[in-house]
């Protein structure tokens, strides 16, 4: 990684300061979208952009993380640790100061100094000082704008509702998204003694969840439960309900304490509820009595079988982008090349859905969608035309579901799949 040395430039401080306001709203769709930084650190994606500047962010953060050979006492590690806490956590000082064994004053510092290191890695990844007279009036009319800005902070019920519609429900296996979350409270885990451990059993069907939501939800949870079993353990278990996957969370410790929640451990799984509600999922919390165990946890979330898309394309490259557009979704891809397979390919993979090209050798695409309509095996499934033509009129007037100008974007694509088949989740549950 090359660094790039910004201590003595005005505008770089600039950068810095309204990087440090992005981290800071990092799960704010609303706050993120008035950022500058979504234009200066635009990658062309068509996605909407508070998402497009969060994964930007997210995957700087994890470039960061040294390898697995740095010795975890170094200060890269801490620095990195300090990042994940305050940011993709979303800890407060004097959790994530708890947490690395700092005094709050330390944390603070180091918590500079980590957000310079980010700065100066998405400084010379993006190339900035190349386009920086650009981003200075960008950040400059920021900061003329932000008095307004500050006075119209979104409220919580906002934030969420924001979150709702920004954010992809994908499909996900369920194990590492156990896995990972177990990665995150892992030093915590250490700093209280407690043991965690988890069933999942093969075969559970995927989740089908806001990613970002759901991973932050399980953390809030898993953080409750370990700091109310301290020289205990905390048990994961995973399981087919009719409604969708069970987990459940259990904490055991040898002198259970009876008091009630506290505000501060309240807090975190109240709002657990509500990101998991994003995802159509229910969060139950129990803490228990005499023998019982202090803090039980229950969530049942949705899932999914994945449902088969069908893309006819004869150019290998568009079929590559087609998968990758599907790829983690609810969606399954199958593809041909071949317009005269399709229609036993669409039987054979009981494909739910078909995007069709229409400039099709030997085949016209147009003379393709006739005889899907015509078959009685393929007559009832919906197709998309997707082609670089602007035909979208003609394309339902034969009797398209939808028309996808390419070149398309995996927003796009999703949009109009879960237009035709909202209703299939539902039919498969």
């Amino acid at each position: 990684m090359r660094r790039t040395e910004t201590g003595s430039n005005p505008a770089d401080k600039s950068f810095v300061r309204e990087l440090g306001r992005a981290l800071r709203h990092l799960y704010s769709p609303i706050q993120l979208r008035e950022s500058p930084l979504t234009q200066l650190l635009n990658t062309g994606s068509r996605e909407d952009p508070a998402a497009a500047l969060r994964r930007v962010l997210l995957q700087a953060i994890d470039a960061l993380k040294p390898q697995a050979d740095v010795p975890s006492a170094t200060k890269a590690w801490r620095l990195y640790r300090v990042l994940l806490h305050r940011h993709i956590e979303q800890f407060s000082q004097s959790e994530a100061a708890s947490n690395l064994a700092l005094s709050t004053r330390q944390l603070r510092r180091d918590e500079g100094q980590a957000l310079q290191l980010l700065a100066d890695h998405l400084w010379a990844h993006y190339e900035l000082e190349a386009k920086w007279q650009d981003g200075e009036r960008l950040l400059r009319r920021r900061d003329e704008e932000l008095p307004g800005l500050d006075m119209q902070t979104p409220s919580l019920e906002q934030e969420l509702e924001s979150l709702g519609g920004s954010l992809w429900r994908e499909s996900a296996d369920v194990q590492p998204v156990i896995q990972a979350a177990l990665r995150v409270v892992g030093p915590l885990a250490r700093e209280f003694g407690v043991r965690v451990g988890y069933s999942v059993p093969e075969n559970l069907p995927w989740l089908l969840v806001q990613i970002t939501t759901m991973r932050q939800a399980l953390l809030n949870v898993l953080t409750v439960a370990i700091r109310s079993a301290p020289g205990g353990s905390v048990e994961i278990k995973a399981e087919t309900q009719q409604s969708g996957v069970g987990i459940t969370i259990v904490s055991a410790t040898r002198e259970p304490d009876l008091t009630p929640l506290s505000e501060s451990e309240a807090e975190p799984l109240r709002m657990a509820q509500e990101l998991i509600r994003l995802s159509g999922g229910t969060l139950e919390v129990e803490t228990g009595g005499d023998g019982e165990p202090p803090f039980t946890a229950n969530l049942v979330i949705p899932a999914t079988s994945q449902i088969s898309v069908l893309v006819i394309d004869d150019n290998a490259d568009a079929l590559q982008l087609f998968h990758r557009c599907l790829s983690g979704s609810r969606y399954r891809f199958v593809g041909t090349p071949d317009p005269e397979s399709a229609l036993a390919l669409a039987e054979e993979s009981g494909a739910r859905a078909i995007v069709l090209d229409v400039m099709l050798p030997e085949v016209d695409g147009w003379e393709l969608l006739g005889r899907i309509h015509e078959h009685p095996k393929t007559r009832h499934i919906p197709v998309i035309v997707c082609t670089v033509l602007p035909q979208g009129h003609l394309a339902l007037s034969l009797g398209a579901a939808a028309f996808i100008r390419k070149p398309v974007s995996r927003t796009a694509l999703l949009s109009a799949l879960d237009r035709q088949l909202g209703q299939l989740l539902t039919e498969s549950m």
